[in-house]
């Protein structure tokens, strides 16, 4: 299950929330992110690299080459966490997905084709593997303090692109535009729905 979303709209919290409840409802569950937040891995170097990299006394990253940062993250966390623990069983919530690459990456005007070829190596790494659900949460407003124009630019890509990946997976847009508990019952509602979706399939199997 992976929460989408562009910066401020809540989308960390929600899944948060969301594998707090599943853990709660018993279902066998782990929270995870893109780039990463688990100490002693690629993705917490990546993560912590993009948000000071003067504590690594890097003067600064050009676009193209913070992008292939994240996306190596990404591989190291397909390889490592998340593909082990889907054929354990486990539910996994994704915050974050390689849309998040492509969306900044347009945002931020890396050049097209290099785009497309870095998320291309992710999709390999992928495989066969699809989101159950891919959540994109959505407000008219961050909750936080953005830049205006870049952040409005941001949201529109994340539309432009649920409106294509949606033919390959379920995609659902959840809007957060009042409380937590009101956004959480929405994802509860999807949650449930795929739940009877699935025991409808193996009934007919």
């Amino acid at each position: 299950m992976v929460f989408e979303g562009a910066d401020g709209v809540g989308k960390s919290a929600s899944a948060d929330h969301f594998q707090t409840w599943l853990a709660e409802s018993g279902v066998d569950s782990e929270l995870l992110s893109f780039p990463g937040k688990k100490e002693g891995t690629l993705g917490k170097l990546v993560y912590e690299l993009h948000a000071c990299p003067e504590q690594f006394h890097v003067s600064g990253l050009t676009p193209a080459s913070l992008q292939a940062l994240h996306i190596a993250a990404h591989l190291d966390a397909i390889e490592k966490w998340i593909a082990p623990s889907v054929q354990l069983g486990k539910t996994v919530i994704l915050d974050r997905f390689w849309w998040s690459t492509y969306v900044y990456g347009i945002v931020s005007g890396v050049d097209y084709e290099v785009l497309q070829r870095m998320i291309a190596t992710e999709k390999a790494a992928w495989g066969g593997l699809k989101p159950t659900t891919l959540f994109l949460i959505d407000r008219s407003q961050p909750l936080r303090p953005e830049p205006p124009e870049i952040w409005h630019k941001c949201r529109d890509t994340y539309r432009e692109l649920l409106a294509i990946e949606r033919t390959q997976y379920p995609c659902e847009t959840i809007s957060n535009e009042g409380t937590m508990e009101e956004t959480q019952q929405q994802l509860i509602r999807f949650w449930k729905s795929h739940l009877a979706n699935r025991d409808s399939e193996r009934f007919r199997s």
